[in-house]
C-alpha cells in the first residue's frame, strides 16, 4: 500500500505490551504487578515490602473529546464483567442493530437475512458459564483479558516519505518506482 502511494514502508515487530498504546494517546490504567500475575495475598505482600510491585500500564480505552472511540468489553466501561458480557451479547443479537440480527444490512451474503436466521442465540448456559469465568479472571489479574488486557499489538508498519537523493547516491536506479519517485510532486505540490 505505502509503494502504490509512493511512500516508503516496512512492517515491524511491536509487541511492546504499552508504548503503543500510550503514544496514540489511549486511556491508560496503572495495574500492580502482583494482580496481573494473579499473586496470592502473601505474596502480595512481599512484593509491596520489597518495593517489587511496580505498576504495569494498561490500555483500556481510547477517548478524544470526551467521546468513546475504543472500548472493550470489559471495566471501566462496564460495571462489572457480567455487564459487560450481557452488552456484548446484545451487540450480536439485538433485534434490527445486532451483528447476527440487522437484516444482513452489512454482509456480503445474497441473502444475508437468511443466513443470520440461520445463527442461533448463545443459551443461557454458555452465556452464564462465560459471565463466572470473566468475573473470575478479572477479580484475579485485574484486567480482562488476564496476560495483555483489552488491547494488545504485534506488529506495526512504518510509513515515511522517501529521499530519493539518497536512494540516487548509494541505490542502484531501479529502486524506487516512478510512483516513488513522483510521490512529493502529485501528492505535495
Amino acid at each position: 500500500m505505502t509503494q502504490a502511494l509512493g511512500l516508503g514502508g516496512f512492517p515491524h515487530f511491536a509487541a511492546h505490551p504499552f508504548i503503543w498504546f500510550q503514544a496514540l494517546g489511549f486511556r491508560m490504567e496503572n495495574i500492580p504487578f502482583s494482580h496481573t500475575v494473579g499473586a496470592r495475598p502473601l505474596t502480595r505482600r512481599v512484593l509491596r515490602l520489597m518495593r517489587k510491585d511496580l505498576p504495569v500500564p494498561t490500555a483500556i480505552g481510547l477517548e478524544r473529546d470526551g467521546q468513546i472511540l475504543l472500548k472493550p468489553f470489559c471495566p471501566p466501561y462496564y460495571r462489572s464483567m457480567e455487564e459487560a458480557v450481557l452488552a456484548f451479547v446484545a451487540y450480536k443479537y439485538t433485534q434490527g442493530t445486532g451483528t447476527f440480527r440487522d437484516g444482513g444490512s452489512v454482509t456480503g451474503w445474497r441473502d444475508g437475512a437468511a443466513v443470520q436466521a440461520g445463527i442461533p442465540r448463545y443459551p443461557d448456559r454458555a452465556i452464564a458459564a462465560t459471565i463466572a469465568y470473566c468475573e473470575y479472571v478479572y477479580s484475579r489479574y485485574g484486567r480482562f483479558p488476564a496476560h495483555s488486557g483489552p488491547f494488545r499489538t504485534v506488529l506495526a508498519h512504518q510509513a515515511h516519505h522517501l529521499d530519493p537523493e539518497f536512494y540516487r547516491r548509494f541505490y542502484r536506479d531501479d529502486v524506487l518506482t516512478d510512483t516513488q519517485l513522483r510521490h512529493r510532486a502529485e501528492w505535495h505540490p
